[in-house]
């Protein structure tokens, strides 16, 4: 029969080494868990960001509808005046009502630019997130709890 001091050390050993093992699963389980939170909250936020990105098209379609009806409303109030004073519209008065059609054309494309602008800055944000995604669901799949555990029987 065998030294019963000996079956105890090999028992607590064997009980040490289950315990080892079953803690490198659950760390390697926790992690994986973690790993796939993040790629779904990175996923989230791109969606948002891509929300924000068409959002600021269609209020930067809005603004400069409406520059451009508030530069023909100007032009018209100018053609009115010129008429009302009884001047043709030739020479300056037509430079006159070039220049606000210019003046309202280019605040319409300096609105249309900024919202492209800021559309493009979130999507941007929401590629690199969707890129911050793959990276953490690569990391879960790569997590591999056999390691820890034949670095525990090794041991």
């Amino acid at each position: 029969m065998c030294d019963p001091v000996t079956l105890m050390t090999a028992a607590a050993s064997a009980a040490s080494t289950a315990i080892n093992i079953t803690q490198q699963m659950q760390r390697a389980q926790a992690q994986q868990a973690d790993y796939s939170w993040a790629a779904q909250q990175q996923r989230t936020a791109a969606a948002a960001d891509e929300q924000r990105a068409q959002f600021a098209e269609q209020e930067g379609e809005a603004n400069v509808d409406a520059a451009r009806q508030k530069m023909a409303q100007q032009l018209g109030t100018a053609q009115a005046r010129l008429a009302a004073q009884g001047t043709d519209l030739l020479g300056s008065p037509l430079d006159v009502l070039g220049d606000i059609a210019a003046s309202g054309e280019e605040t319409a494309l300096s609105l249309r630019y900024r919202s492209m602008r800021h559309a493009w800055e979130n999507r941007v944000r929401g590629a690199a997130r969707q890129a911050e995604a793959r990276r953490s669901e690569t990391l879960a799949g790569s997590v591999d709890p056999t390691l820890g555990i034949v670095k525990t029987l090794l041991s």
